[in-house]
């Protein structure tokens, strides 16, 4: 039987409307993800060229922390997200508050963290001026995301309202402003203190102007601290508390790799292992931004009994999304050296290797029925903090027996190694979550893309022995030109007749 007020096909998929929502919901989140690395990648560019190996070393040192740090942040976030989704009208208001005076309380605990971390990287690490480049620009560092961290309540309670292309528009403009001034600092001579320190200040300008977007758009959510009581708060922290166990876990492979490599290296191999990092952070990203409206919309249809639209995210929801990762990490492995010569410059072509290594586990995870983000909107946030925690400590070891030996390679292998051999267990996780079967999987997501990928990775091969690798126009035609063959493929022999339809729907809304 139908259930009252749900439209749904005949198949059981959501109907057109919940379609186009979810589909527009992560395509906008993917343009404002990939303007976000967009920008972060012309800024390591053009500091790339502007500063010494050792100095991009630092800067990757000490800047990093502002992403991997948010360890705090990220629990909360997307357990509040949850909380919201699951709740309506003047109730989610009220959890909004509870949710505020978490994210302050996050946001300085992490301005604090990254200000130490910053300074002991500097004593440990670092020598003479880059190390007192590193503690001053740690200090201003901490201080701005703190406040970014509690302004970012308000982005997070557009996702929550499934304001989707209000939250991503929002996005993009604060993306923009922090373009403009980091390049106004960079090229009127900032020194590299400065630069850290303004490095994280995305948070804050997305924060701000959500809440003048929230404000704008009339959705009633106010400050309103008796609103923060127990019940409240700890309809948000049981879930908070396993995210947390899996955002250490994250921080844990993946900052610390680079302070790994310092200590047995030096800070010209940090900068050398830039490029494959920034290369790999494109792929976690785009991971990260699919949670957006995942979570909720997962959280929604579980606390609904919505079975149906469960399932179908999750099939179709692989199908989508691995048809956007296995092209883009097949590109970067077969043209991983040529890649990061163009990009960054002939000193950095030693990190082929580790960066062909370092993406290639996302051949795997680019799956949305393993992604932490459809697991936590579906209640599973403590199976997958124990997952991570086993995955975080074997890449800890592997890390530290094959980084003195191997160089750039050790860090990428231990990051690699460990997820590949979690995958069959967050898979079992994630069919179990949503009732999806493995052969409709395998038949509908699996099968179609990794055969494209397969297929495009022997073109790559043939474009990468006939045309000049050493030639900018070169190496990005043929690694955008492949994507793009591939994505045209994909569209016109995969995709169904309706799924044609919805795609062109979506790339053709203004607005």
């Amino acid at each position: 039987m139908r259930r009252a007020g749900v439209a749904q096909s005949e198949e059981g998929a959501p109907g057109p409307g919940e379609a186009r929502l979810l589909a527009s919901g992560a395509l906008l989140q993917q343009v404002a993800q990939g303007a976000g690395l967009l920008v972060l990648l012309t800024i390591v560019t053009i500091l790339a060229r502007r500063l010494s190996v050792a100095e991009l070393g630092a800067y990757g040192l000490v800047a990093s922390l502002a992403g991997y740090l948010l360890v705090l942040r990220n629990s909360v976030a997307s357990s509040a997200v949850r909380a919201m989704a699951a709740v309506a009208g003047a109730e989610r208001r009220l959890v909004f508050s509870a949710a505020a005076a978490l994210y302050a309380v996050a946001g300085l605990a992490t301005g604090l963290l990254i200000a130490g971390a910053g300074v002991l990287i500097a004593g440990l690490i670092l020598e003479g001026g880059l190390a007192s480049d590193a503690r001053v620009g740690s200090l201003g560092l901490g201080a701005l995301t703190a406040a970014g961290v509690a302004a970012s309540v308000w982005l997070d309670a557009l996702r929550a309202e499934r304001q989707f292309v209000r939250a991503a528009g929002t996005e993009i403009a604060a993306v923009l402003l922090y373009l403009v001034s980091m390049l106004v600092l960079i090229f009127a001579g900032a020194g590299l203190g400065a630069l850290i320190a303004a490095s994280g200040a995305l948070p804050l300008y997305s924060g701000s102007l959500s809440a003048l977007v929230a404000r704008r758009a009339g959705l009633g959510l106010r400050l309103q601290p008796s609103a923060a009581t127990r019940p409240r708060v700890m309809a948000i922290v049981p879930t908070a508390g396993w995210l947390l166990v899996v955002e250490l876990c994250n921080m844990a492979m993946y900052a610390f790799s680079r302070v790994i490599l310092g200590a047995y290296r030096s800070p010209t191999a940090v900068g050398q292992f830039e490029g494959p990092v920034r290369a790999h952070n494109l792929l976690y990203a785009l991971g990260g931004a699919l949670a957006v409206p995942v979570v909720p919309s997962a959280s929604r249809y579980v606390a609904t009994d919505d079975e149906r639209r469960l399932r179908d995210l999750v099939v179709r929801g692989t199908r989508y999304t691995l048809a956007l990762f296995v092209p883009v990490c097949v590109t970067l492995i077969v043209l991983a050296g040529p890649i990061l010569e163009v990009w960054l410059g002939d000193r950095y072509g030693d990190g082929d290797l580790a960066l062909a290594i370092l993406v290639s586990y996302w051949l795997l995870y680019g799956g949305l029925v393993v992604t932490p983000g459809f697991l936590v909107g579906a209640g599973r946030a403590r199976e997958v903090a124990r997952i991570m925690v086993c995955v975080a400590g074997a890449n800890l070891v592997l890390s530290l027996v094959l980084t003195p030996e191997l160089g750039l390679e050790g860090p990428a292998l231990g990051t690699a190694v460990p997820f590949v051999l979690a995958f069959p267990f967050m898979l079992r996780l994630g069919l179990r979550a949503s009732g999806a079967s493995l052969a409709d999987l395998a038949r509908r997501a699996w099968a179609p893309n990794y055969l494209f990928g397969a297929a495009l990775a022997a073109c790559l091969l043939a474009g990468r022995a006939v045309l000049p690798m050493d030639q900018t126009a070169a190496v990005m035609g043929l690694a955008a030109g492949g994507v793009l063959l591939y994505w045209g493929a994909f569209y016109a022999l995969v995709l169904a007749p309706g799924e044609r339809e919805l795609a062109r729907t979506l790339l053709n809304r203004r607005g």
